[in-house]
């Protein structure tokens, strides 16, 4: 009876966790507040010599949101997904900084140190809140730059 009562509680626990799935099918582009707000991605491996230091393979990334009015002043990014091949990684919190260039302008950067295959171009989704909505901006197959 114990065990059935554990199990229950288990899958109460469960069902009562929810995650949010990426939108993987959505564009570059949504509507928020009348202004038309489109993602541009720049990642990058940054392969620069160092002295005294072993170079990592970390994936540096630019994303730019760039809105055709003021942004709304309650839009708040929530994560990055990353997605290549089979494999997703989620970036968020304090790995993301949101540096605002214009009222129409911002960029999501991060560094991140994960195992991928720097030939092949990666998905990126960004999880944008607005109020109570979740919005999702994505951008696929791109490319990984070396800067030396």
């Amino acid at each position: 009876m114990k065990k059935i009562a554990v199990i229950s509680l288990g899958l109460a626990l469960l069902a009562g966790c929810s995650t949010t799935q990426v939108g993987w099918e959505q564009d570059n582009q949504i509507v928020v507040d009348k202004a038309n707000i489109q993602l541009e991605s720049n990642l990058w491996l940054n392969k620069m010599p160092t002295i005294g230091e072993m170079q990592e393979q970390a994936l540096h990334g630019a994303l730019v949101l760039e809105a055709s009015d003021t942004l709304p002043a309650d839009l708040d990014v929530t994560s990055i997904s990353l997605r290549q091949g089979d494999e997703t990684w989620l970036i968020e919190g304090d790995l993301l900084e949101l540096r605002s260039h214009s009222e129409n302008r911002w960029e999501i950067s991060f560094v991140w140190q994960f195992d991928f295959d720097s030939e092949l171009p990666i998905d990126v989704a960004v999880m944008i809140n607005n109020g109570d909505d979740v919005e999702w901006l994505v951008e696929k197959d791109v490319n990984i730059d070396t800067v030396y």
